[in-house]
């Protein structure tokens, strides 16, 4: 996501055949264990409870183990759009821009009817700083029974097109930019406004675009749902961070950590709030209220 990611994940090169063959599942070495060993290879588990797995995995910030569950799901089902969706979107959020768009360009190859891996392929131009790219695919008419990840898609997107205050006086419509995105997400909730995944990643959306207020919302919403998530706790410890609220932020991060040790971007805030640089910021401003 931003600038700094969530974690790094040991991959080959995405012009690699190993890189395919890993994320297709083809590889020997895709066997999926987390940390605290609740996940293992299982002979004759089903696409469908694979695909849960690993949309569990990457719920809870376990990106290694998410991928893996998903080239599970592909190993069985090249036809699981869901999987292929998932795959982008981790290695988005891991900072492979490069690999997401080969993978979705793969899948969509190989899909029929593929208008949600493209929108997973905009996400990816969006996020690796092609926002053009990005909005040509999603410039496309809408209808209002999509899915809700398609609208989250489309949301998330729309967080990263930056308008300048003459293009705002031009075009004050809601398919625009941040009130483009607020609509957006509001679609992606009207299934179920309490989905634990969907405000999870809207409040990560909000956060990266710098309205942390916002995200602090989605982001307890998900908590309130899923309780002792890690990735959510690093969420709310950075909006506690943006509010200068560090007792809080490192209340958070702490669990976060404790949750998910392989959170590379929980031990950078982690640092960060025991830091010189940090006692000094706080000198300018006194602590906000979220």
């Amino acid at each position: 996501m931003k600038a700094g990611f969530f974690t790094k994940i040991d991959l080959p090169r995405h012009e690699e055949k190993a890189f395919e063959d890993f994320l297709l599942g083809k590889s020997e070495h895709t066997k999926v264990v987390d940390s605290d060993s609740r996940m293992h290879k299982t002979r004759g588990v089903s696409a469908h409870d694979w695909l849960k797995i690993a949309d569990d995995r990457y719920f809870h910030g376990y990106f290694r183990e998410g991928i893996s569950g998903y080239a599970r799901v592909l190993q069985i089902d090249q036809g699981q759009i869901s999987a292929w969706v998932g795959q982008v979107r981790i290695l988005v959020d891991v900072g492979q821009y490069d690999s997401a768009v080969y993978w979705a360009d793969k899948g969509i190859e190989l899909l029929e009817d593929a208008r949600l891996l493209a929108f997973a392929k905009a996400y990816a131009f969006a996020y690796g700083g092609k926002v053009e790219a990005a909005k040509a695919i999603i410039n496309v008419p809408v209808e209002k029974n999509e899915s809700p990840m398609l609208w989250l898609l489309r949301g998330e997107i729309l967080l990263r097109i930056k308008m300048n205050f003459i293009q705002r006086l031009l075009a004050p419509h809601k398919n625009i930019g941040r009130l483009g995105a607020f609509f957006c997400f509001l679609k992606a909730l009207s299934l179920d406004q309490r989905d634990p995944f969907i405000n999870q990643r809207i409040g990560f959306a909000y956060l990266n675009g710098g309205d942390h207020r916002r995200a602090f919302d989605h982001l307890k919403v998900s908590l309130n749902e899923v309780a002792e998530n890690p990735l959510t706790l690093y969420g709310l410890a950075k909006c506690y961070a943006e509010d200068r609220d560090y007792e809080h932020a490192l209340y958070y991060v702490k669990k976060a950590i404790a949750g998910n040790p392989n959170l590379d971007s929980a031990f950078t805030l982690l640092q960060w709030l025991h830091s010189p640089a940090r006692n000094l910021f706080g000198i300018f401003g006194g602590k906000k209220q979220l």
